[in-house]
């Protein structure tokens, strides 16, 4: 069975949505992740669901993964079903608040209640925990998940999180059942700037390219989760994205 290889959104996050999908196509990648916002200014610009997927039509590729719905955010659900229903991609990133507490038990019970409503569409939730945020790490995500007890819902591990984080030794032990998706980046150990939001949108590094322990992160998540290359960074945003995606591609590959 072939791992599944992702292009996310923010590694290319100011190229178009037909440029996007060409590159995916073209650097080899399984598919791209879409941002919610992104098909929001798509859709201000006049273009219809029906154009967009023309477009994946005409390149062969598709929508795997869409980006992010905050926990807790009953007022945008709609959205988030009406693209799981349209664009049928494989899992939903999900974020928790940037800002207080989170109740394990409330997070878990409405992760439950909105797999259930994307399940039919065979989509799963991925809950991304932030070292910023009250679910600050993988066991706290979890925690989280347990409570859900769905099989669709589990939990996104991304790379800089950890490293930037709980660290490598946070993953020892992790159940592979419930890692919905793999977030592949590399980057410095120390921080280039104090924000960490701010650090982790404008300084990552393709794999390979950093300071992390790729080989040893790689070794302690699942074999076969899904990849999502997840690259924002400064320096990639002046190339041209199917620079950016073949560049992204070949590093990653390296890894799985």
């Amino acid at each position: 069975m072939s791992r599944q290889l992702v292009l996310a959104h923010f590694s290319i996050r100011a190229a178009s949505f037909a440029a996007r999908a060409e590159a995916a196509a073209a650097a080899g990648f399984d598919g791209f992740g879409m941002y919610v916002g992104d098909w929001s200014e798509q859709r201000r610009a006049g273009r219809s669901d029906a154009e967009l997927l023309g477009i994946l039509a005409e390149h062969g590729t598709r929508v795997v993964e869409i980006e992010a719905l905050p926990l807790f955010a009953d007022e945008v659900l709609d959205t988030f079903v009406h693209l799981v229903a349209t664009y049928r991609p494989d899992r939903v990133q999900v974020v928790p608040p940037f800002t207080g507490a989170v109740d394990r038990r409330a997070a878990g019970e409405w992760l439950a209640r909105i797999g259930d409503r994307v399940a039919p569409f065979g989509c799963s939730l991925a809950l991304e925990f932030l070292p910023f945020t009250d679910v600050a790490d993988v066991v706290a995500a979890a925690e989280v998940v347990d409570v859900a007890a769905r099989p669709n819902v589990g939990i996104c591990v991304d790379a800089w999180h950890v490293f930037r984080g709980a660290g490598l030794l946070s993953l020892v032990g992790l159940d592979p059942a419930i890692v919905s998706c793999v977030q592949l980046n590399d980057g410095p150990l120390e921080p280039v700037l104090d924000d960490y939001l701010l650090d982790c949108l404008h300084h990552r590094e393709p794999p390979g390219e950093g300071e992390f322990d790729l080989r040893g992160f790689m070794a302690l998540t699942p074999a076969l989760a899904p990849v999502s290359v997840e690259v924002p960074d400064d320096d990639l945003d002046v190339r041209s994205p199917l620079e950016v995606a073949r560049l992204l591609f070949d590093e990653a590959s390296r890894y799985l």
